[in-house]
C-alpha cells in the first residue's frame, strides 16, 4: 500500500508536483531547497511505495484526485535527487500553457553531476530521434488531462524504459512535446543510482519497447507517406 504525504499545499495550484519514492528513501536537501525558486503556485506530494516510478506517480495522481476531486491542469514528476534550476516550473509552465493542445508536455535541459557527468540539452522534439532512444527526462511538465486520457506505461516488463515507452505512447496518440531550453536541472549522481540489471536484460527490455511502441509508430508513419 502506498503512503501519501503533502509537503506543500496551496489553494488552486497550477501544478501538482509528485515525488515517487521507494520505501525508506528520502528527498534530498538540495531538492527541498531549490524547488522554492519558483513563483507559479504548486502543491507538492510524496507517493511512497514498493512500485516502479510511473506506478507511484500514477497512484499519487489518483490519490490527489480522489481527495480534491480534480487534478491541477499540469503535473510534474520530480525525482528525489534533482537540483532545480531557477524558475524551472515557471519557464516550463509558460511554454506549455501557451502551446497547442496537441503539446502534451514541456521539457528542459538537464545534466548528471557526481559519479557521472553527462549533459542533455533540450533539443527540438524529433520523433525520428525519439524512435532511436530517449533524450527527454521524465522530470518534465505534463498536461494532466492528456495523461489521464492516454495512461502512463506501468507494466513491469519494460522496467528501466518506462519513461521512453510513455513518450512513444503519447506520440502514437497524437501528442508531442515542446522544449524549453532556458529551463534546466541537475541530477545528483552516485554509483548506487546506476540502474541495476545486466546488459542482456536491458536489451530484452529495449526490444519489448521497440516491438510494442516503436514499430507501430514506424508502420503508421509509412502508411502516411
Amino acid at each position: 500500500m502506498n503512503k501519501f504525504t503533502i509537503i506543500k499545499e496551496v489553494k488552486d495550484p497550477e501544478i501538482l508536483v509528485v515525488t515517487p519514492l521507494w520505501i525508506g528513501h528520502k528527498i534530498s536537501k538540495l531538492t527541498r531547497k531549490t524547488i522554492k525558486r519558483n513563483d507559479v503556485p504548486y502543491t507538492w506530494i510524496i507517493s511512497e511505495g514498493q512500485n516502479n516510478i510511473p506506478t507511484n506517480v500514477s497512484m499519487g495522481l489518483e490519490w490527489y484526485k480522489q481527495k480534491y476531486h480534480k487534478l491541477p491542469q499540469f503535473y510534474f514528476p520530480l525525482d528525489r535527487d534533482v537540483i532545480l534550476g531557477r524558475h524551472l516550473f515557471d519557464r516550463l509552465y509558460r511554454t506549455l500553457s501557451t502551446s497547442k493542445s496537441e503539446v502534451a508536455f514541456s521539457y528542459s535541459s538537464f545534466a548528471f553531476r557526481g559519479h557521472m557527468h553527462f549533459d542533455f540539452p533540450a533539443k527540438p522534439y524529433d520523433i525520428n530521434r525519439l524512435l532511436q532512444h530517449n533524450y527527454i527526462s521524465s522530470n518534465s511538465l505534463f498536461r494532466s488531462e492528456v495523461t489521464e486520457k492516454v495512461g502512463l506505461v506501468k507494466d513491469e516488463k519494460y522496467k528501466r524504459l518506462l519513461d521512453w515507452a510513455f513518450l512513444l505512447k503519447l506520440f502514437n496518440a497524437g501528442y508531442y512535446g515542446e522544449p524549453c531550453p532556458v529551463a534546466s536541472f541537475i541530477v545528483q549522481s552516485t554509483e548506487s543510482d546506476i540502474s541495476s540489471g545486466t546488459k542482456p536484460d536491458y536489451e530484452l527490455k529495449r526490444e519489448r519497447v521497440i516491438v510494442d511502441f516503436v514499430k507501430p509508430i514506424i508502420d503508421k508513419l509509412k502508411e502516411g507517406e
